[in-house]
């Protein structure tokens, strides 16, 4: 079943962020790349793609789409090939390509896997302009890549870096505090020889660093403030969660907040997890009110631990939403299915059961 980082939407495992950002600070030098790639890395799922477009981690960190499309196709280069794919089609074809296997009938059945689940392999031979045989060639290698590279990692091996919020329970209610450990370290010298200019701009670093501490502590105690139900309750209590309701709160720019929440850590009794992972789009239910995201995908996963010997179909699940006044389309659940790495209800029905989910 899906751990933490499954359900709740956390972009991957500890483990996999931690060789990923391993990985990229070898490859990346300039501080602004090295800041898209942690957004990146932490926006990848546990089975190694990325979560979310592209174009919405530049426009949580207000910048040009192009830019991170850059920086990510230089971060698909690290090992294993597949990580940081945008779709399975990417992940097979970085494989491919890794391998030297990208040949005209390799590119072809990538641009065509629905045809290739249908067993058309004759049309594909045809578009390939191609003979079947060759096309067989390349299905029985595509069959030596992995799909989920990010599953081989360890999912308990400690994040990269530590928190840089801690939430701890008081008498009352909740208490948010900033990990002094993680704070950079500023100290102005006013001892002879230094010029006035040089001591101006080192106060001027110093104000900018404590501005962005209590900012990011504001941000922090909000999101607590508004998840006190995940807090106590787990993630089917997450509330739903966006930046601009957050910027608005907090009567900052909304790209503040994502540039804040990108890839910082905030340790709580439940776990360590990014402060994006707690920020959750939201499903309007039967009655006008509103889910998370990450509230449904847990909803869905229960579902489908709690099933018997017959596995329910993603429009069955569809149905026992509708009769708990939740309204999702079954596409909505297919997509949060996948996305939680949960198998179709037929490859489910012939899995083991120890296995199914």
């Amino acid at each position: 079943g899906g751990g933490l980082a499954e359900v709740l939407g956390v972009a991957g495992s500890p483990g996999l962020h931690e060789h990923i950002m391993t990985e990229l600070r070898l490859l990346l030098r300039s501080a602004e790349e090295l800041e898209i790639a942690r957004a990146l890395a932490f926006s990848v799922s546990p089975w190694g793609w990325l979560d979310r477009p592209p174009a919405e981690i530049a426009g949580e960190l207000g910048i040009p789409p192009a830019t991170v499309d850059a920086v990510l196709a230089k971060a698909q280069q690290i090992e294993p090939a597949g990580l940081l794919a945008r779709d399975l089609r990417e992940c097979l074809l970085l494989q491919a390509r890794d391998r030297g296997l990208l040949t005209p009938a390799m590119g072809c059945i990538l641009d065509h896997l629905d045809m290739l689940a249908a067993g058309k392999l004759d049309v594909l031979a045809q578009l390939a302009g191609t003979s079947v045989d060759e096309i067989t060639a390349a299905l029985g290698q595509i069959r030596s890549f992995e799909p989920k590279p990010g599953l081989q990692f360890d999912p308990v091996t400690p994040v990269d870096s530590e928190p840089d919020l801690l939430v701890h329970r008081r008498a009352g209610g909740w208490a948010v505090e900033l990990n002094r450990s993680t704070l950079p370290a500023v100290q102005v010298d006013r001892g002879e020889g230094r010029g006035q200019a040089e001591i101006r701009n080192a106060e001027v670093l110093v104000r900018a660093v404590n501005r962005r501490n209590e900012t990011l502590l504001r941000l922090g105690g909000e999101i607590v403030r508004r998840q006190v139900g995940w807090l106590e309750s787990g993630p089917a209590a997450l509330a739903p969660m966006s930046f601009a309701s957050l910027a608005a709160a907090l009567e900052i720019h909304e790209t503040t907040v994502g540039r804040l929440a990108a890839g910082r850590m905030i340790a709580t009794p439940r776990g360590t997890v990014t402060l994006r992972a707690l920020c959750s789009p939201g499903i309007t239910t039967r009655d006008g009110s509103e889910m998370s995201a990450v509230a449904l995908r847990h909803r869905i996963a229960t579902l489908i631990k709690q099933e018997g010997p017959q596995p329910l179909s993603d429009a069955q699940i569809v149905a026992r939403l509708e009769a708990e006044g939740l309204l999702v389309a079954r596409r909505t659940v297919a997509k949060y299915r996948a996305q939680m790495g949960i198998a179709s209800a037929a490859e489910r029905a012939v899995a083991a059961p120890a296995s199914r989910v």
